[in-house]
């Protein structure tokens, strides 16, 4: 008993006579056993709870507006321009009359092809009538014969001079096969002469389309049908929700120099729009909606998340991912909404992670 008393008092009397160094292992003491014991702190690793939300994967790609009706226009002869019915920004209607050349001379030389006929004509009768109506294949002889092919090859030229006079004459009338807005327009006013190379374009306003280039690589996910959110450089504030139309069969090369397809989206009638304006679209190539998720960035390579206990440490958990959007992965199995996962696996340190 009396070693059990001089065993207490014995520190109490070292205590009251140094206080200073008693204070001092104090307060070491305290600070050992709150690092020991400290509560868990996670402040500094982001965390996100699992919630239900819509999860869309998609192609993100640029394109232009493109007109899917557009005819250009020129004479396939030259000729002096002695009428001009249209401008640059004029409306037209399908098959009206553009320009037309000076037909003076073209019909002149209708005319003169029309006489070389009828004269030919009248020589081919006669010689028929000569030879008894006879055909070539008919022919009592050799000369007879020739006599009877030279008839028929001078009349076919005859008439092949009036179909040409007479194409002539029609050409020099240029006409549009579709209703639209001129476009380009060479020439500004009649008078002058114009070459083949003139060009009148007309295009159909109500043909627009957004024209997307896809690369090889992501065409294998691209449908008909499929959304395409677009929003248009000069509209940024408005985004239109087209649906993809169509898809070209055939590659081109890009200008990365690799495969890429052209995909289309029709665009509404509107006076906004013009051609040749660009754009960024968003291709929807699947939706999940209303379903258990969690950041991309929370997902390892062996599919599976850090999970976050009621005492503040992190377990790593298996999950069965499904399919993920740029910053969203979907959960198929593994989590529970409302459970909380690390955002960033590897801000988790090592002294805070748990087995199951």
């Amino acid at each position: 008993m009396g070693n059990l008393r001089s065993w207490i008092i014995g520190p109490k009397n070292f205590a009251l006579r140094h206080k200073k160094l008693t204070v001092l292992f104090l307060i070491i003491l305290a600070s050992i056993l709150y690092f020991i014991f400290r509560p868990r702190s996670t402040a500094n690793i982001l965390t996100q709870k699992v919630v239900r939300q819509d999860v869309v994967t998609s192609v993100s790609v640029t394109g232009n507006v493109y007109a899917g009706k557009q005819v250009n226009l020129t004479f396939q002869i030259p000729g002096k321009l002695s009428f001009l019915g249209v401008k640059q920004g004029d409306s037209v209607k399908a098959y009206q009359t553009i320009a037309t050349l000076d037909e003076s001379t073209a019909q002149k030389n209708l005319e003169q092809a029309l006489i070389a006929y009828d004269l030919q004509r009248r020589t081919f009768d006669v010689t028929q009538t000569d030879n008894q109506n006879r055909t070539p294949e008919q022919a009592l002889s050799e000369s007879m014969k020739t006599i009877l092919l030279d008839n028929q090859y001078n009349l076919q030229t005859a008439v092949n001079s009036v179909e040409l006079a007479d194409l002539a004459k029609q050409l020099s009338v240029l006409t549009t096969p579709i209703s639209g807005i001129v476009t380009r327009c060479d020439a500004v006013t009649a008078g002058v002469n114009v070459t083949t190379t003139t060009t009148f374009t007309v295009t159909d306003p109500n043909s627009l389309e957004f024209q997307i280039e896809v690369d090889e690589a992501d065409i294998g996910s691209i449908k008909v049908g499929q959304e395409a959110d677009i929003s248009l450089d000069a509209f940024p504030d408005n985004t239109l929700h087209l649906r993809v139309d169509r898809i070209d069969f055939v590659s081109h090369v890009s200008s990365s120099g690799g495969n890429a397809f052209y995909v289309y989206a029709n665009m509404p009638s509107s006076g906004n729009y013009r051609v040749g304006m660009s754009g960024n679209a968003d291709i929807i190539t699947d939706i999940k909606k209303n379903v258990l998720t969690v950041p991309l960035s929370s997902i390892m390579d062996d599919n599976s998340v850090y999970v976050k206990n009621s005492q503040g440490y992190f377990v790593k958990t298996g999950v069965q991912t499904g399919i993920q959007s740029d910053t969203l992965a979907q959960v198929v199995s593994g989590l529970s909404e409302g459970q909380t996962v690390a955002v960033d696996p590897s801000s988790v340190p090592q002294k805070d992670i748990r087995s199951k």
